[in-house]
């Protein structure tokens, strides 16, 4: 913050004498710009602490859903929260089926033992995000029918 104060206050020092809206406009730019940067720095040095507070994470997935399990915390995810998955050269992305996909999981790929097991994975994942597919479809469906509608929540995109 002291950078940021700093940058504001060597902004208006040097713009003394000068009055010109376009100059408003550059101190306005440059001040929300070092503010949302700011933020994002602040949020992922917290994020960080947090996860550090935590400790070390074990991670199991399975047929009932994503468990996690660290010095301070046990949490166990099923699989009706998330709605499709990403892949990637290094981990996959587990992300919830709203429509801006607000909920992440990221996997790395580096936590699975053996290289097999990222086909294993990778079939693990279809399978459950299938059958979630399959169980919102009906869902709807019966929604449909008695003309309630669905909601934003129950948009289905595939793996």
């Amino acid at each position: 913050m002291g950078i940021f104060l700093g940058l504001v206050i060597a902004i208006n020092v040097a713009a003394k004498g000068i009055d010109s809206p376009a100059l408003g406009v550059l101190r306005f730019t440059v001040t929300v710009i070092v503010i949302m940067i700011a933020c994002r720095w602040l949020m992922a040095l917290g994020l960080l602490g947090y996860a550090r507070h935590l400790g070390e994470h074990r991670v199991t997935v399975d047929r009932s859903g994503i468990g996690t399990v660290s010095e301070r915390h046990t949490n166990h995810t099923g699989w009706e929260f998330y709605g499709r998955c990403v892949e990637s050269r290094r981990v996959f992305v587990l992300l919830t089926p709203d429509i801006w996909g607000a909920g992440v999981l990221i996997l790395p790929k580096r936590g699975l033992s053996a290289p097999q097991d990222t086909e294993r994975m990778r079939e693990l994942l279809a399978a459950a995000l299938i059958d979630q597919h399959s169980v919102r479809a009906a869902r709807k469906k019966g929604a449909d029918q008695t003309g309630e509608g669905s909601s934003g929540a129950e948009v289905v995109r595939g793996v």
